[in-house]
């Protein structure tokens, strides 16, 4: 039994597939899954419908292979000795970048603490007067240049 990994799908299907794989490469094994039947149910066109189908075939031979031997990994493009996810950007957020606090990595905005002089509309949300909020520093300068609002005085 020949056991290398030959692909016998077209040039144009095989990166329509990698394609679709790379887009769901940080998704775990079901919610790809989920996410390529969900765009097959409403593709129409040929040549992405078997790449989905292609892409589809993939997982489920991956999602088998990793439950048997390594249950470990949890996303696509942590399959290793697979040349689809070469140069996959690793710094993309994935399922597992909220479990940690990297607060300190990420630039925060600075925040300011205002009080509500007007009723008014912030991101597409209205606002009662006399209502205290901590907005980001360009909103509350476009506030207060309004007369919307104005820093608060009670502010710690």
């Amino acid at each position: 039994m020949n056991t290398e990994n030959k692909s016998i799908l077209s040039p144009t299907i095989e990166g329509e597939r990698n394609d679709i794989l790379r887009r769901y490469g940080n998704h775990s094994f079901s919610a790809a899954l989920k996410e390529v039947n969900d765009t097959l149910s409403i593709e129409k066109d040929y040549e992405t419908r078997l790449g989905l189908l292609a892409a589809k075939s993939w997982i489920l031979r991956k999602k088998l292979y990793v439950t048997l031997h390594d249950p470990y990994i949890s996303a696509l493009s942590e399959i290793e000795d697979e040349n689809i996810f070469d140069g996959f950007d690793d710094d993309e957020y994935n399922e597992f970048d909220s479990l940690f606090d990297d607060e300190n990595t990420e630039k925060k905005e600075k925040m300011v603490e205002i009080l509500v002089l007007k009723k008014t509309t912030i991101n597409e949300k209205s606002i009662a007067k006399d209502t205290i909020l901590e907005v980001n520093e360009k909103l509350s300068k476009t506030l207060i240049d309004q007369g919307k609002a104005k820093i608060n005085d009670d502010a710690k």
